[in-house]
């Protein structure tokens, strides 16, 4: 599966960068290779939603000049990045996938976008997703469904869908995704690609469109946990037009990430996630990742967490009410321009009483002490990221008396979005179907580095992270 010359586009951001700082690599260059890439596959993918050639390509340029001046303002100037249509770039449309917001242009940059434009990243275009970014399988009836490059009758997982079919199929070596349960991480495993949710309020949400305020985050999605590391050197930070923005200090990401094994305190939960119901090669492919983790320096732990499995439906608990609170007056003017999945997912909202949501958030309350009591005694906690392999796109497309499959898919990364610890996903493996295989690492809350550090690890023992779709079907 491995290319023996890997095309430019399938390089990760640690080995463009130098090329690009010492002017052996032309930002100009790798933009037309990114732009290239797309023209030839993403009629078969459907990942963007648009793509900014010229405003790419101008950028490019100038990026170029700044370069040769000895103007070079760090590892992303002049790397071609991707923004998930959730998120507002100046003077573009930011329309959540949805009918609904056709003609939202936005006035501004998101916080995110306007600190990748200061560190010189080349914004190349939109990402597909699924509408609203209310959903896990990358259907989406609106902008059509993004097909996963390993195997196009397969989802991506959603709802980053373009974001990480992009990256893997090596359109762009970086993109912005949103998570709120598990939509940066799901996609990042089906597609096998490197995909971080950061603690909840390390990265702002500001011109971001809300789901669920309590629970969303934005974060990387890229080839390596080193690429999540640089591109997070950017994107974390306080931000005062983000209500939830925390004020804890931000350290360099990569500073710690080449530490490797030793010491690592590796927790495995005894309960749920490794339990009769996730699918036998997801379970081989995760175990023996940790075997190899243990082999190599780190101590395992087996964790008791009976409790674990109440995450989920907290997630959702919370999901549905602030969902609706968000989209309450577009869906009463404008309830026929939503899709059908999307608007029945949203109106479910108004059943839910006040009540119930307080109780929510106050069983959010003890599951987070439970956790972080849990975990007093490791670093890390090492589960798979997705319970199932990858359906095809009919098991999920919804019909009438059938939702479709996919309620399956968020059982493990919702978790963590109740708790907002940093959580990050990366490929472990292959299926006999030749689909990723994504095992997940989470850690304490504001230790990115040491989430990072044992995913960085991993890929230093391995290469499934350096073997990329090879038989991506030509459109028809």
């Amino acid at each position: 599966m491995a290319r023996s010359e890997p095309d430019l586009t399938y390089k990760s951001i640690g080995e463009l960068a130098p090329g690009i700082a010492s002017g052996e690599l032309s930002p100009r260059d790798l933009v037309q290779a990114s732009l290239d890439r797309i023209s030839q596959l993403d009629s078969s993918l459907n990942a963007f939603l648009d793509v900014w050639e010229e405003e790419s390509l101008s950028s490019a340029i100038i990026a170029e000049k700044e370069i040769a001046s000895g103007r070079y303002l760090g590892p992303l100037h002049g790397i071609p990045v991707g923004i998930k249509d959730l998120i507002d770039v100046q003077g573009t449309p930011t329309t959540g996938g949805s009918k609904v917001l056709a003609r939202n242009i936005a006035g501004s940059d998101a916080t995110v976008t306007a600190k990748l434009k200061a560190a010189g990243a080349i914004l190349i275009g939109k990402l597909n997703l699924v509408e609203f970014a209310f959903g896990t399988t990358g259907v989406n009836p609106t902008t059509g469904d993004v097909k996963n490059p390993w195997n196009t009758t397969r989802i991506t997982a959603g709802s980053s869908s373009g974001s990480a079919a992009a990256v893997a199929s090596g359109m762009i070596p970086a993109a912005l995704g949103t998570d709120t349960g598990g939509s940066v991480r799901m996609p990042a495993a089906f597609c096998g690609i490197a995909g971080l949710k950061p603690t909840y309020g390390r990265v702002s949400r500001a011109g971001v469109l809300d789901l669920s305020w309590s629970m969303d985050h934005v974060g990387p999605m890229t080839r390596t946990s080193q690429d999540c590391a640089l591109m997070m050197n950017v994107l974390a930070g306080h931000d005062s037009r983000d209500p939830a923005s925390s004020s804890n200090p931000v350290n360099d990401f990569t500073s710690e990430i080449g530490k490797g094994l030793d010491g690592l305190k590796i927790g495995i939960p005894s309960h749920y996630f490794f339990d009769e119901f996730v699918d036998s090669e997801v379970l081989v492919s995760v175990c023996s990742a940790v075997n190899l983790l243990e082999a190599n320096g780190a101590e395992v732990l087996e964790l008791s967490m009976p409790w674990v499995g109440k995450g989920r439906p907290i997630n959702f608990g919370l999901l549905l009410p602030e969902a609706v609170s968000i989209h309450e007056k577009m869906i009463t003017e404008h309830a026929d321009l939503y899709t059908p999945a999307v608007r029945e997912r949203v109106q479910s909202g108004f059943n839910i009483a006040a009540i119930d949501y307080v109780r929510a958030q106050r069983a959010r309350q003890w599951f987070n002490h439970q956790m972080a009591e849990s975990m007093s005694n490791v670093d890390i906690l090492i589960t798979p990221t997705v319970p199932i392999q990858a359906p095809t796109i009919g098991e999920c497309t919804p019909s009438p008396g059938n939702p479709g499959a996919g309620s399956e898919l968020p059982m493990f990364t919702g978790v963590f979005d109740v708790t907002g610890q940093p959580s990050h996903s990366i490929p472990c493996g292959f299926t006999a179907a030749g689909m990723p295989i994504g095992m997940m690492i989470t850690g304490h809350p504001f230790d990115e580095s040491t989430v990072l550090r044992a995913g960085h690890a991993f890929e230093q023992l391995t290469s499934w992270h350096q073997m990329p779709p090879t038989d991506i079907p030509a459109p028809n």
